[in-house]
């Protein structure tokens, strides 16, 4: 990647092509930033990206094929020095923490100004993560609310493979039943690997449960 170049290498990906054809020309209109490829969803932009050597992609979260989430996941685990700036009109602030745990250095609503748009991108290549106030105060609350509700409570990584996998399942809705037919579990096991999980994670309630799998990346957005 290009990280250190002059310009800022760009690729946009948004499956409005009427908002990404403003971007583009907001953005190449600045004289240390070039828009290098253009992507519908993450799947194309997946591709682009062995092709197009971005520094930063700005993204739409929700997209057909592939969301920015999952894209989020995926390029930083093969480029992880590429910047991610999440560029959308979802607000949802369990969009954003994922976002942000899952990597993203930027997180920006639709609403922001061109200025606030070029200024974020400079930032994030420097290596400041830029989230508006809304986004930021997501964060800081979904943080402070751990911190005083679940002060014990051990980390994900002290659950053991099959834990990991029976909680994905029930937070997705599936029943305990579901799950035994899917492992080929006893409905007893599964029951045993649940209450081990509540028992872990110090949450006693299957609204928690759902809650943590979504903090914790667990769990698709849609």
């Amino acid at each position: 990647m290009n990280g250190s170049a002059a310009v800022i290498r760009i690729l946009l990906v948004d499956d409005h092509a009427i908002e990404r054809q403003g971007v583009r020309s907001l953005l190449d209109a600045q004289v240390d930033m070039t828009v290098v490829g253009e992507a519908p969803d993450g799947l194309e932009a997946i591709h682009l990206v062995a092709t197009t050597h971005p520094d930063v992609i700005v993204t739409e979260t929700i997209m057909p094929r592939m969301n920015g989430l999952e894209l989020t996941g995926q390029i930083l685990r093969r480029y992880p020095e590429v910047r991610i700036v999440a560029l959308t009109r979802n607000d949802r602030r369990d969009c954003v923490l994922r976002l942000v745990q899952a990597g993203a250095t930027g997180y920006m609503l639709k609403t922001v100004t061109a200025e606030e748009l070029v200024g974020a991108i400079r930032l994030v290549v420097g290596g400041t993560r830029v989230l508006q106030p809304k986004a930021l105060e997501a964060v800081l609350d979904d943080y402070l609310q751990r911190v005083h509700e679940h002060p014990a409570r051990q980390p994900a990584d002290e659950l053991t493979a099959r834990e990991r996998e029976v909680l994905k399942l029930i937070a997705e809705g599936n029943t305990n039943q579901d799950i035994a037919d899917m492992l080929c579990l006893s409905r007893k096991t599964v029951e045993t690997h649940r209450g081990n999980i509540m028992e872990k994670l110090g949450l006693h309630k299957v609204t928690d449960l759902v809650k943590y799998a979504i903090r914790e990346g667990m769990v698709g957005l849609d």
